[in-house]
This record gives structure tokens, C-alpha cells and sequence, in this order.
């Protein structure tokens, strides 16, 4: 019998998944949401986020594939245990993740940002350069992510520090992990990357008391989630001039409402959650391996621990 699999997403990705599935799996049956024949037939999905009713509708799902690397807009709570979710491993993401972090920490450390507001002025004043190894960059989490962009930093010469939940350790980086360690690994950061998944530990956990933790003159990168940063809080720290810059790509109200004060802040750089786009063929590829691996009994890679959450 014919295993069928259902795709909820853009014509684009469709048609070039699509393609894929059919050389690589020509006995699988695909489909694409809205236009489905057999809703009873579906047992493995593809999505974003997932369709209304959908638990109704599909009875036979077994495997939700997130095409992100996040799950957490899929809102597990909801999704029943019989079903198998897991989570997008795309080396074309972790390699866009890394470029968007190295490109940023370089223009903090090369001071780009000055740069361009002295350009306003026509000043002319050239400001003074750490060497790389002099710059301590701080990766909160360190799934496979974190890993990508610890390893793209120290190529890069930097001084990297990470911190995970459970303790880890990765050639070139002083790993920090438990909450024991927070302070300690903070208190270490000149450019605190957070690439944290959001749980409910991690909700709001970037607010006053931990980001005062940061050296004075510290910058952050937030390219986890959104809900992680309370935005107030870090507008209230770079007013105060404890912290000098901020480049945000995800936020809790996506798109960022025009009224939103980050808009308007001259050390705040707002990007529209383009830090790590799901690349159409690496992707495609990833989600084909994954599933021969669920037609051969095999492990599927990415599958999300629901006491985690990730």
C-alpha cells in the first residue's frame, strides 16, 4: 500500500519538493494542501504551521515534518502522542544562520554601525580595533545551530563561549551549561548571540536581570525567538548605555508593528526573520533522507522531545 504524504506550503516549494519525492521515492503519493483526494490515506505531513482540524481530518498522520527549524509555532501541546514531529536539520539553514551571525558580529566588532552615523555627520575619526581573539562572542544554545555558528566564529578568529541546558563540548569553545552557569558565561560576553529554541524555560529569560549581567559596552544578536527578549527591558539597558547595539530578526509580533519603539531606536537594527531562510534543495534533501529513514524503520533525525520541547 502506498504511503502518502501531504505538503501545506507554497507552489514554489511544492513543485520543487514535489519533483524531488518522485525521483527519489516514485512510490510515495504526494499531495498539496488545499487539493486533497484522500485525507484518510495521509500519514506523513509536511508544513509550517498545521492546517484547522487537521487531527479530524488526517486520523491516519503519523509524522509531522516542521519544515524550520523551530517547532514551537506548531504548538505541541496539541499534538496528539501517536504523532511523531520532528524538526528541520537543513545544512542550508545552519549555513545561512552562520553567515547572518559572523556578518553582524563583524560589523559590532568592526564598528559598522558607528561608521554609518558618522557618514550623517561627515566625521571623519577613525575608532580603535580589538584584534579578533580579543572579542568575546557568546552563543547561547548550542544545538546543531549554535554549533554551525560557533565553528564559523572561531574560523573567524574570536574568542567563542557557549551555553547549553546540559553540558556539552565542542573543539574551540569554553562551554558554560545550567542555569548555575548563566551568570558566569554572561559575565564573559562582549556579543551575546542567543539562538535559544523557545520553551517555557526560556520565555522572557532575556530581560533586566540577565542582560545587566553583560559587560558594559556588551552587544546582542537575537535570531532565537522572540518571545525570549523583553523588549522594554533591552531598550531601557541600551538608553542606559549598558548595552551598545542590538540586531533583532525575530520578535513576538511578527511583522513588527510600525508603532514598535525598536523601529525608531538608532542602536537597534530590526530585520524581517531573514536570518535563516529553509533552502528549497538542501532542504528537499533533508526531508527526503528522513523519509526513507520512516519507510525503513530507521530513526528519523530531528524528531522533537516533548518534555523539551525540541
Amino acid at each position: 500500500m502506498a504511503i502518502h504524504i501531504l505538503f501545506r506550503g507554497p507552489q514554489d516549494r511544492n513543485d520543487c519538493w514535489r519533483a524531488m519525492f518522485a525521483d527519489a521515492l516514485p512510490n510515495l503519493v504526494w499531495q498539496h494542501w488545499p487539493k486533497v483526494t484522500d485525507k484518510a490515506a495521509i500519514e506523513l505531513m509536511i508544513a509550517w504551521k498545521l492546517p484547522r482540524d487537521y487531527q479530524q481530518d488526517y486520523p491516519n498522520l503519523k509524522v509531522i515534518f516542521s519544515v524550520g527549524a523551530g517547532v514551537d509555532q506548531l504548538d505541541l501541546a496539541t499534538v496528539p502522542e501517536h504523532i511523531q514531529v520532528v524538526r528541520m536539520l537543513d545544512p542550508g539553514i545552519a549555513k545561512g544562520m552562520s553567515e547572518f551571525i559572523a556578518l553582524h558580529v563583524l560589523n559590532i566588532h568592526r564598528g559598522t554601525f558607528q561608521y554609518i552615523k558618522a557618514n550623517s555627520t561627515a566625521t571623519w575619526e577613525q575608532l580603535p580595533t580589538l584584534a579578533n581573539s580579543q572579542r568575546r562572542i557568546g552563543i547561547l544554545g548550542l544545538g546543531n545551530l549554535g554549533q554551525a555558528a560557533a565553528n564559523t566564529l572561531h574560523n573567524l578568529g574570536f574568542s567563542i563561549n557557549g551555553w547549553s541546558r546540559i553540558a556539552k563540548q565542542l573543539d574551540g569553545v569554553r562551554c558554560f551549561s545550567g542555569m548555575e552557569q548563566l551568570e558566569d558565561f554572561l559575565s564573559q560576553t562582549d556579543v551575546l548571540v542567543s539562538l535559544l529554541p523557545l520553551t517555557k524555560q526560556t520565555q522572557g529569560l532575556l530581560d533586566t536581570s540577565t542582560l545587566s549581567l553583560l559587560p558594559k559596552g556588551a552587544s546582542v544578536i537575537n535570531v532565537g525567538r522572540g518571545e525570549q527578549l523583553v523588549s522594554e527591558d533591552l531598550l531601557t539597558l541600551l538608553d542606559e548605555e549598558h548595552l551598545s547595539f542590538a540586531i533583532l530578526d525575530v520578535f513576538d509580533t511578527e511583522p513588527l508593528p510600525d508603532s514598535n519603539r525598536l523601529w525608531q531606536h538608532p542602536n537597534v537594527l530590526v530585520t524581517p526573520h531573514i536570518a535563516a531562510i529553509t533552502q528549497n534543495e538542501t532542504a528537499g534533501k533533508a526531508l527526503v533522507d528522513n523519509v526513507h529513514r520512516y519507510l525503513t524503520h530507521q530513526p528519523l533525525i530531528g524528531l522533537v522531545d516533548r518534555s523539551l520541547g525540541y
